[in-house]
């Protein structure tokens, strides 16, 4: 026998028990927790490997500056006639990284006119050099780079500095002396005790950032010939 119709009627439009709700409610918590997990994940290595890629691009460039300058360096025995005191004079310095890292000042071709009808020409004086890091949480330092769009009788000071690459942990400079067939840490053709008269055959470049919440090193390096070597003496009148 059937039971009545209105009993039937309360069965189907009963709703769930507590524990039912409890357990349905357990069940939705843990996923969601799964799929943000999941999420947020994707969304720090996404992060993490756009940081390295734009650090990545950002160290390219600036090698690729470095190398630019260096491959355009030379040394000439040519002045300004009209300038017998105050001769302008071209020099390669390079000095050995130590807690402010190396430096390095020369004469080099890479000049570019920005102004139209500017008294300049492809010569300039170009330096880097690291410096404490201003503004964020001062951490690190910049690697600057100074260029002045004329050689005067000091090439270690003028122009305009701008940086580079901020947030560097190290920036070292190794000289290739073809004379010795050594690697140096310094060179300097303004001392007869250095290397007068001769640029070195090759230079490495090492330049290393923090990345990461670890602030874990992370290094970049290359190496570049130089072109011009000897001293420029074309033109020159022969006595």
């Amino acid at each position: 026998m059937s039971a009545p119709r209105h009993r039937r009627r309360g069965r189907a439009q009963r709703g769930l028990t507590l524990l039912e709700v409890l357990i349905a409610s357990a069940i939705l918590i843990m996923v969601s927790t799964m799929i943000w997990a999941s999420f947020d994940q994707t969304s720090r290595l996404r992060a993490r490997i756009g940081y390295r890629q734009e650090n990545d691009y950002l160290m390219r460039t600036a090698l690729g500056r470095i190398t630019r300058d260096l491959r355009g360096a030379y040394l000439s025995l040519h002045v300004n006639q009209a300038q017998t005191l105050l001769a302008a004079t071209t020099q390669f310095i390079g000095r050995a990284g130590g807690s402010g890292g190396s430096q390095l000042d020369m004469a080099t071709f890479t000049h570019r006119r920005l102004r139209r009808g500017s008294h300049e020409g492809d010569a300039c004086e170009v330096g880097y050099r690291l410096a404490d890091r201003r503004g964020n949480d001062g951490r690190g330092m910049d690697l600057l780079r100074r260029e002045q769009a004329r050689i005067d009788t000091d090439p270690q000071r003028g122009g305009v500095l701008d940086v580079l690459v901020p947030g560097v942990r190290r920036f070292e400079l190794k000289f290739y002396d073809s004379t010795s067939g050594q690697w140096v840490d310094t060179w300097d053709t303004t001392q007869a005790t250095g290397q007068p008269g001769r640029l070195p055959g090759r230079v490495r470049v090492l330049l290393s950032v923090e990345e990461g919440e670890r602030r874990e090193e992370r290094v970049y390096s290359t190496e570049t010939p130089l072109v011009m070597t000897r001293v420029l003496t074309f033109g020159l009148p022969i006595y």
